[in-house]
């Protein structure tokens, strides 16, 4: 196996071991390989971003000035940003791709490298794969001569701005004023700060927000939107007295939801309803991607009016690609991720905080009385999900159970068997997946049942199939 292999949302490793300066040259020197090959006779233009993690601004900067040696047009943003804000410039500057240094919700310890192709999309495995072949080919000799940048070729631009337009023609600004919500926003010392916060603010309405600042320890959290690290959100929400509490990952392209009790709603909760706020409400067309792991409550949403539906394997990158193919209008995944098809398909935390506000601010309603109305119209669905250590036997159980065919669960009746992504068990009213996690050395398991206990006792049957 290679030095850098790309799994299901980037390459990720430890500072200091397999993630250093030596190998960010050896990626970048490749990256440029595979540009040049696949971009023949083409002025070469590419962005380069890094998030608020130790050493991601200079990781960057090195980055910027090979890629200037190489004789390529480097747009580098003023300072740390958003994922979407990054997506939406690659297509607006006609560049062939973006590098993102990040390494999303992992430790402070890591870092990490997201890849962007030219649509602004997550790079698919077909184009990682041959970034991969590129390093596997200089691996062994390679040598990087320190030299001075080429400062010509390197140009720094405002990526704030064109996004900040493009989330206000998107969003309703008017209405969420109009309802004089208190609005809660947590940045976790991410790129998102003095973006979201600054877009409600410059609408004048009314927030409150808090880790809006860089923090390359993110303090005594991870820049993760789950219930965990959001702990802060929840107590700013209680104290004052807001309607919604709104938070982003470090990167920006998750989003995270507490309502006005202080408690976190997670995304297989609260995407149907927002789904059916765009259908209803907001009039939007098309159909629905939705990743394997994600809430079967949306196919009743798009039962309901209509609407197709396209499952993905799990991660971004495949939701982005079937969004275009399918031009459905939403994709959406269980990890608060979601993007709308409009001029960029890229998971984005920052529009989609701001969606579920609007709905909120039209319906004139809290999070719980949406989530039960809801829970009404479509009943209400328990999603969990669980992640156990890959130890060599358990690895060795799930290669066992993805070529088995004959499966009996005593308390579920088996409808069939999905091996798309892992293996699903489909039963007559619930779902059990089991998978291998494409970024950590985890094997996850999610359900999803009518009754929570039942849910509970499908993911014990994952766990003894794993032994």
């Amino acid at each position: 196996m290679g030095v850098i292999k790309f799994g299901t949302d980037g390459w990720r490793a430890r500072m200091g071991r397999e993630f250093s300066f030596r190998n960010v040259r050896l990626f970048t020197h490749a990256y440029f390989n595979y540009l040049k090959k696949s971009n023949p006779g083409k002025e070469l233009k590419v962005i380069v971003n890094y998030d608020t993690r130790f050493l991601s601004k200079q990781f960057a900067l090195e980055t910027a000035k090979i890629f200037s040696l190489f004789g390529v047009q480097t747009f580098i943003p003023a300072r740390d940003a958003p994922l979407p804000a990054i997506s939406l410039a690659t297509v607006k500057k006609n560049c062939c791709g973006a590098i993102n240094f990040t390494a999303s919700f992992n430790k402070p310890i890591y870092n990490g490298i997201k890849i962007l192709n030219k649509l602004g999309a997550p790079a698919l495995p077909e184009e990682t794969n041959l970034v991969e072949k590129e390093i596997d080919k200089l691996d062994k000799d390679f040598h990087f001569k320190p030299q001075y940048a080429n400062n010509k070729l390197i140009e720094s631009i405002d990526v704030r701005s064109p996004y900040i337009k493009y989330i206000e023609d998107i969003i309703d600004f008017d209405l969420i004023r109009g309802s004089r919500m208190v609005i809660a926003v947590d940045n976790l010392y991410g790129s998102s700060r003095e973006y979201l916060d600054y877009v409600l603010d410059k609408n004048d309405i009314e927030i409150d927000s808090i880790h809006n600042f860089p923090y390359s320890s993110f303090g005594a959290v991870i820049p993760s939107c789950s219930s965990e690290n959001l702990k802060d959100l929840s107590r700013l929400v209680c104290e004052k007295k807001a309607n919604i509490g709104l938070a982003t990952d470090i990167d920006g392209d998750r989003f995270g939801i507490v309502n006005a009790k202080g408690k976190y709603i997670n995304a297989n909760m609260i995407t149907p309803p927002l789904i059916e706020y765009l259908i209803a409400v907001r009039k939007m067309q098309g159909g629905i991607v939705k990743s394997i792991s994600t809430t079967n409550n949306i196919q009743r949403v798009a039962d309901y009016y209509l609407r197709k539906v396209y499952t993905t394997p799990v991660g971004f990158k495949y939701v982005a690609d079937m969004l275009m193919k399918k031009k459905a209008f939403i994709g959406v995944e269980s990890t608060n991720g979601a993007s709308l098809n409009r001029l960029i398909t890229i998971k984005d935390g920052i529009l989609f905080n701001l969606l579920v506000t609007e709905m909120l601010a039209n319906y004139k309603l809290d999070m719980d009385n949406i989530i039960d109305d809801f829970s009404l119209k479509f009943s209400k669905l328990f999603s969990r999900e669980i992640s156990i250590k890959k130890t060599p036997r358990r690895k060795n159980k799930f290669l066992q159970l993805q070529s088995k065919k004959d499966f009996h669960f005593n308390e579920f009746r088996l409808i069939k068997i999905k091996y798309d992504d892992g293996i699903k068990f489909v039963f007559e009213d619930s779902w059990l997946l089991i998978r291998e996690s494409g970024t950590n050395d985890l094997i996850r398991l999610y359900a999803e049942s009518g009754m929570l206990k039942k849910t509970k006792k499908l993911l014990d049957c994952g766990r003894k199939l794993l032994g």
